[in-house]
């Protein structure tokens, strides 16, 4: 009674989420994962969750990083087989039973995405990520042909007017820019002219 069972946190396993270890339940909260005591077919609900949870953000990665297509296309295909088979025993993800077993993973809803329900919260169909890429990669924007244009990736990439990230896009210098921006930036009346490009507009 009152033993510490809990043992210190994996590093690969993010904080309020389930995990298997030797195959026992373990919650990690902050740096200690603590077991978990629950029935067995509680157990085996949270034990296929984590399966597929591990495997969607296998797939999410795969995206992310630009893969090929056929190694995203057998992650789809595994995501389905092991989806098939959970629903096939426990019910869909998004069932009241799987709810209670697994609402406290910090990725239950991520899962529960994979599910497109209607307005009653009946099941329509399996989301786009078992079939389509749902993630294109961020691509780096290293030039553009206007100042505009730079006004426009300044503004998303940075959130402000930062001169010296537009001349590096446009090749042009910073009187060329804020003369083709008459109207759209202006110069910033508490700072000095001739000083750092910063806060400057």
């Amino acid at each position: 009674e009152g033993e510490d069972k809990s043992i210190p946190a994996d590093p690969n396993v993010r904080n309020f989420s389930y995990t298997v270890v030797d195959g026992e339940i373990y919650y990690r909260e902050n740096s200690r994962m603590n077991p978990v005591e629950v029935s067995v077919t509680a157990a085996n609900r949270i034990k296929g969750l984590v399966e597929i949870r591990e495997c969607v953000r296998t797939l999410i990665e795969y995206q992310t990083e630009d893969w090929p297509d056929e190694d995203i296309q057998a992650q789809q295909k595994k995501l389905n087989t092991l989806y098939d088979a959970y629903v096939e025993k426990y019910g869909r993800i998004n069932s009241r039973g799987n709810s209670i077993a697994f609402r406290m993973d910090s990725a239950y809803f991520l899962l529960a995405s994979l599910e497109v329900l209607d307005d009653e919260r009946n099941f329509v169909r399996k989301a786009d990520m078992f079939t389509k890429r749902t993630i294109k990669q961020k691509t780096v924007i290293t030039s553009v042909d206007t100042s505009s244009e730079a006004l426009a990736v300044s503004l998303a990439e940075k959130a402000k007017v930062d001169m010296a990230f537009m001349m590096e896009l446009t090749g042009k210098t910073e009187q060329e820019i804020f003369a083709d921006l008459t109207g759209l930036i202006f110069l910033n009346p508490m700072h000095g002219y001739g000083n750092s490009t910063e806060e400057k507009y």
